[in-house]
C-alpha cells in the first residue's frame, strides 16, 4: 500500500474554515518538512452544511497552472515541478487481481503466494481502460506518485498485447488530467526508502518484478522502456547515488547503457547477456527476464 506524503494535522488544532469561517478546519501537513502545505489546503469537518475539501494533489495542479497571459521572463526556462498522482486514488487500484492479466500470468511463474508478494511490493494495481490491463505506479524516493503506466499482458505468455495496437497508455492521460507535467522516476524507486540492498537496473517493468522472484539479493528497478535522451537518463539515475549499481541492458543495449554508466561512481554495466546470447536471441531481443524464464522452465523439467 502507498505511503502518504501528506496527512491532516493530527496535533487537534482547528484553524478558520476559508469557505464557512468556522474554527473546524484542519489543514493538510507535508510528511517530508513537517511544514503545513497552504492556509487553505485542508478538509472542514463541518461535512454536512459545509464540505469544504481541498486536497493537496489539487491544489498542486491549480499551482502549477500558468497564467494564459504570463510575461516571458528573460533568462534559461525552468521545468516545471513533476505533476502527481492522488495516493488515495492509486490505493483503490491495488485489488482485483482475478481480473489482472500480468497478476494471473505471474502466478503461474511463482505461485500465488510469491505473485501476490511481488505485485504487492512494486504496487502494480489493476485497470478497468482495457478488461485484464495492470498499472504500474511510478512512486520516487519520497513516496510521490508520478503517474502509472497502463499495459496489458497476455495472461498465458506474458507478452504484451501489442495487436491490433499496442495497449500502452498513462492513467494521467486516460483521467484526462490537465494541465499534467509527467516528469518519470524509476520504476521500483520507493524500495529505496527502506531496502540497502544493491541495485540492478534494467529497462521494463516486468523484467525487474521476474528478476526480483528469482534474484531477490538486489533491488530491482527498472527505467521503464527506452529513453532516448542520455541526459535525461542520467538525471533519472541520479537517486542512485553513492549506491552500488549494476545496469543489465536488453540485448543490443550495452554500448548505449555503458555510455550512460559512464562517470557513474558505483556503477558497472553486466554483459552477461551478451556474452551468453546467441544470434536467434539477439534477433528476438531478449532481456534478462527472458532467459531467467528459460532456465527456471529447464530446471523444472530436468
Amino acid at each position: 500500500m502507498f505511503e502518504y506524503r501528506y496527512h491532516l494535522e493530527r496535533s487537534g488544532s482547528k484553524h478558520i474554515c476559508p469557505a464557512c469561517q468556522q474554527r473546524r478546519f484542519v489543514r493538510y501537513v507535508d510528511t517530508v518538512t513537517g511544514e503545513q502545505i497552504a492556509d487553505d489546503v485542508g478538509r472542514c469537518d463541518r461535512e454536512d452544511s459545509c464540505g469544504y475539501h481541498l486536497r493537496p494533489s489539487e491544489y498542486l495542479r491549480q499551482a502549477g497552472a500558468r497564467p494564459p497571459a504570463a510575461p516571458r521572463r528573460k533568462g534559461p526556462i525552468l521545468e516545471p515541478e513533476p505533476s502527481l498522482i492522488d495516493a488515495e486514488m492509486a490505493n483503490k487500484s491495488l485489488r482485483n487481481y482475478n481480473e489482472n492479466n500480468f497478476a494471473w500470468w505471474l502466478a503461474s511463474v511463482f505461485g500465488i503466494e510469491k505473485a501476490f508478494e511481488l505485485v504487492d511490493a512494486y504496487h502494480v494495481g489493476t485497470s478497468k481502460h482495457w478488461p485484464g490491463a495492470s498499472i504500474f505506479w511510478q512512486q520516487d524516493v519520497a513516496g510521490r506518485i508520478r503517474s502509472g503506466k497502463i499495459m496489458l499482458y497476455n495472461a498465458e505468455t506474458g507478452r504484451r498485447v501489442k495487436e491490433p495496437f499496442n495497449h500502452t497508455n498513462w492513467v494521467h492521460k486516460v483521467l484526462n488530467i490537465e494541465p499534467f507535467h509527467l516528469k518519470q522516476c524509476l520504476f521500483g524507486e520507493h524500495l529505496l526508502i527502506r531496502e540497502e540492498k544493491p541495485v540492478a537496473l534494467v529497462e521494463s517493468e516486468k523484467t525487474a518484478i521476474v528478476a526480483a522472484g528469482f534474484i531477490p539479493e538486489y533491488s530491482w528497478l527498472a527505467l521503464g522502456g527506452k529513453r532516448g535522451n542520455t541526459d535525461k537518463t542520467r538525471e533519472a539515475l541520479r537517486v542512485l547515488r553513492n549506491r552500488k549499481v549494476t545496469l543489465f541492458p536488453d540485448l543490443g543495449a550495452f554500448d548505449k547503457w555503458s555510455e550512460i554508466a559512464k562517470g557513474m561512481p558505483g556503477f558497472t554495466v553486466s554483459d552477461i547477456l551478451e556474452r551468453r546470447a546467441t544470434d536467434t536471441d539477439r534477433a528476438a531481443g531478449l532481456d534478462l527476464a527472458d532467459y531467467l524464464l528459460m532456465e527456471n522452465r529447464q530446471a523444472l523439467s530436468a
